[in-house]
């Protein structure tokens, strides 16, 4: 089995290799990163060296090389966790957003129809059904949810759902679709909520949150566990605080901001 894995060199999409790595021991694995800010190669190190893996520098927008390493590989699945997806920065430049998660997940596609594969897998985010009340905890977003974007990156990622579901409908392309909740673990990029909370804390810095501060948001962790975090936000004087409480696989996450 040969997969081929977009966005390997981030966040998720490198906790995602070595999963599979130990578990399947006998793949065969190729990471396809553009290497953007959200990329780090050092942390592929420990799979480098590996007979079954590869790794490949290539933009998913770049059609000729994206079908150059199909024409090497012939993989039999692909997993495109390329993206961009920080949310602020789809504000200030939403053409890029278009680009990665939109063309690039056609050009995928299109890849994956002339050579052939036994499944598609886009990653996508559960930021595509909008927000969820703060005075509905028994609230949560199911696979009926429909679908209510909010930014460029949820829009971009909405976009490339439905064009998923095109390619399967027009073309007959085997695809499935997985729209997580936010995540966090080893090997996250500092921007993300999480550690930069947690950094800004540390460092005795304001911690930013943005709007009335009622948003909702849950979270697995990058190890694979299901942790649901529903942030409780009061705005009192000048102090600052951050707890975070686990219990029975549950964390609540409270924070207070002057």
């Amino acid at each position: 089995m040969t997969l081929i894995m977009t966005g390997g060199a981030g966040f998720i999409g490198s906790n995602f290799i070595f999963y599979m790595m130990k578990k399947y021991p006998d793949y065969r694995i190729i990471c396809l990163d553009k290497l953007t800010y959200a990329g780090n190669l050092s942390t592929l190190a420990p799979v480098m060296d590996k007979p079954n893996f590869r790794f490949v520098k290539i933009d998913v927008c770049d059609r000729d090389a994206v079908y150059g390493l199909f024409e090497e590989e012939y993989p039999d699945v692909v997993v495109n966790f390329a993206a961009e997806s920080h949310v602020d920065s789809s504000i200030l430049n939403p053409e890029i957003f278009l680009e990665t998660n939109i063309i690039g997940t056609a050009v995928l596609m299109d890849a994956c129809r002339k050579y052939g594969i036994k499944r598609y897998h886009q990653v996508s985010t559960d930021e595509v059904y909008g927000d969820l009340p703060l005075d509905r905890p028994d609230l949560f977003f199911t696979e009926e949810t429909p679908l209510h974007t909010s930014s460029p990156y949820s829009s971009s990622k909405a976009s490339a759902d439905l064009l998923v579901g095109a390619y399967h409908r027009t073309y007959g392309l085997p695809v499935t679709i997985s729209r997580c909740s936010n995540n966090y673990g080893p090997y996250q990029f500092p921007e993300k909520l999480i550690p930069l909370m947690i950094a800004n804390a540390l460092a005795d810095k304001p911690l930013p949150v943005y709007g009335d501060g009622k948003n909702v948001r849950d979270w697995l962790t990058g190890c694979m566990w299901r942790i649901t975090a529903r942030p409780s936000i009061s705005f009192y004087s000048m102090a600052v605080w951050v707890r975070y409480i686990i219990s029975a696989g549950t964390m609540r996450w409270e924070i207070s901001i002057s």
